[in-house]
């Protein structure tokens, strides 16, 4: 067998893999997008998508325009799923724009990538997520060409791997929101970025970096943090790019995204809902958390699946071995020129929260996914160490680290709820109430709509979201009581308080109740009278 059959045997055998790794990177997450029900952050991707804003306030309300009203009587489940669908005839692309500009504080790229999605696939729970899988897997050769760039052939394998598998990659590539959308474009300009050093000022290359970066800072606030890292390394290192070419391509960015952030300031100063959320201490340090944001790209522990925090310490130690050996083999050329890029993408993705903590005085830093936009960078970089290793030793590093990556990452595909928020199993509950029995669900308005999208039967439902500001006790919950029971559901408040609870335990006897994860049902009935002493 001659040299050049070798060559082509050993690529095809590598082909097979890789086409081996997308498949199971694919079969992972296809099964995953019916298992779990909604939660409200998904709920509110499709009310949007669909030209419905939530998050207003009430004295703003245009019911016309599809926004969110609570309406002074109780309501069919159905009646509030309209939120959630396309109307007829679906709504055009500045219904979207104003529904985001009222009640999101992100671009509304994704939004409207989503109304085009849903128009063509439905508005179904697989449809909203199928979206995510698809900008998740077309990730997958961007992933590949970077770790080649930076670590060459022998990283390509274990990128791949640590995508498919890890559970960070797993959850949010299933997640209805933009989050794997921000992997391929944060991935994709910091290619664009190595080959505009390399090839110079190509214009499909240039049209593409700008197209890139705008469509980024369309999507989310914070890619403008891997925006900035790539215009930094370019700068530094402009090689057959100008700086004047680089300087003229960044104006092209900023006309693109004009006439969104002309407005930013207008949209972030609107009172919503959840307005205070990032504002509620989660965390002792900003510092300590930004210090360690870096980790929560790799970790196999977080706070929206459950497992054992053992596994965060064994982690660490198996993923510092091929650290170690990278840096005893590479020194100084860890930090090479191309390498920096990914540095960079990496630190800016986790210091841009910080910054924004310290601008704003909110706690950002303790929530992952504000700088997931680094994860590819981070991968791509545990890859490197990887490939410095000899083969034997790189599959048994690369298995080791699996090994402690699994166990969490089969509990986010085998996880029937997500985000600890249940409405599917919420749902199948309030079906076995009787017709004459009213439901008052107490949560934001995407919480109300997650109920009523999976109830079956013709359940009456009385939304309760406090931040509005239009229910009043006693008066709103005493006029219930004449029908049937009241079965009270408390989930996603946001730390609103529930005074309609307290008010049903003075003059009602609680018959069952149960709790679920991150809500809980309390069933009333046997009605006291307002004179007696209560239960």
């Amino acid at each position: 067998m001659n040299l050049t059959s070798m060559i082509q045997q050993e690529r095809h055998r590598s082909l097979l893999v890789y086409l081996a790794v997308f498949a199971l990177c694919a079969g992972l997450r296809i099964p995953m997008l019916d298992r779990s029900g909604l939660w409200a952050d998904e709920l509110f991707s499709l009310a949007i998508a669909t030209g419905h804003s939530l998050e207003h306030p009430a004295s703003n309300a245009q019911p016309e325009l599809g926004d969110y009203v609570e309406a002074p009587q109780p309501l069919l489940a159905s009646e509030y799923t309209r939120y959630l669908r396309h109307e007829d005839p679906p709504v055009g692309p500045a219904r979207v724009v104003r529904a985001v500009l009222l009640s999101d504080t992100s671009p509304p790229l994704y939004y409207l990538l989503l109304w085009m999605w849903t128009q063509v696939w439905g508005t179904s729970d697989g449809a909203l997520r199928m979206l995510s899988v698809f900008w998740a897997l077309a990730c997958f050769p961007l992933v590949y060409l970077l770790a080649k760039e930076i670590g060459g052939r022998p990283a390509t394998l274990p990128a791949l791997v640590l995508f498919s598998l890890s559970p960070l990659s797993l959850y949010y590539s299933t997640e209805g929101r933009m989050y794997s959308l921000l992997w391929f474009l944060a991935a994709a300009l910091a290619w664009l970025t190595l080959k505009l050093n390399q090839r110079g000022p190509r214009p499909t290359l240039v049209t593409c970096w700008v197209f890139m970066g705008a469509a980024g800072l369309l999507t989310h606030y914070f890619y403008a943090f891997i925006v900035l890292a790539c215009g930094a390394w370019l700068f530094i290192y402009p090689g057959r790019l100008s700086r004047t070419t680089l300087i003229a391509a960044g104006m092209g960015i900023g006309l693109i995204i004009a006439p969104w952030y002309l407005h930013i300031g207008e949209g972030l100063s609107m009172w919503r809902v959840t307005k205070d959320w990032l504002l509620v201490p989660s965390v002792a340090s900003r510092t300590i958390a930004a210090v360690t944001l870096p980790w929560t790209l790799l970790s196999p522990i977080s706070i929206l699946w459950r497992n054992d925090p053992r596994l965060d310490y064994l982690a660490m130690v198996v993923f510092l071995f091929p650290a170690f050996m990278a840096i005893r083999r590479l020194g100084h050329r860890l930090l090479s020129k191309r390498r920096q890029l990914m540095w960079m993408c990496l630190f800016a993705a986790c210091a841009g929260p910080f910054v924004f903590d310290k601008l704003m005085g909110t706690y950002t830093t303790a929530v992952p996914r504000y700088a997931i936009a680094g994860m590819p960078a981070a991968l791509v970089l545990v890859a490197l160490t990887l490939g410095r290793l000899r083969p034997y030793a790189r599959a048994a590093a690369l298995f080791l680290i699996l090994m402690v990556l699994l166990p969490s990452s089969w509990t986010v595909v085998r996880n029937p709820v997500r985000s600890w928020e249940p409405f599917k199993q919420l749902a199948m509950r309030l079906d076995e109430v009787a017709a004459s029995d009213v439901v008052v669900v107490h949560s934001i308005p995407s919480g109300v709509l997650g109920i009523a999208r999976y109830t079956k039967k013709p359940v009456m439902l009385f939304s309760w979201v406090g931040q509005l500001k239009q229910r009043r006790v006693p008066d709103d919950i005493e006029s219930l009581l004449a029908g049937g029971r009241i079965v009270l559901v408390n989930i996603h408040a946001v730390g609103e308080p529930a005074p309609e609870e307290d008010w049903l335990r003075g003059y009602a006897i609680v018959s069952h109740r149960m709790k679920m994860d991150g809500a809980e049902l309390l069933q009333f009935d046997r009605y006291a009278s307002k004179n007696s002493a209560g239960p």
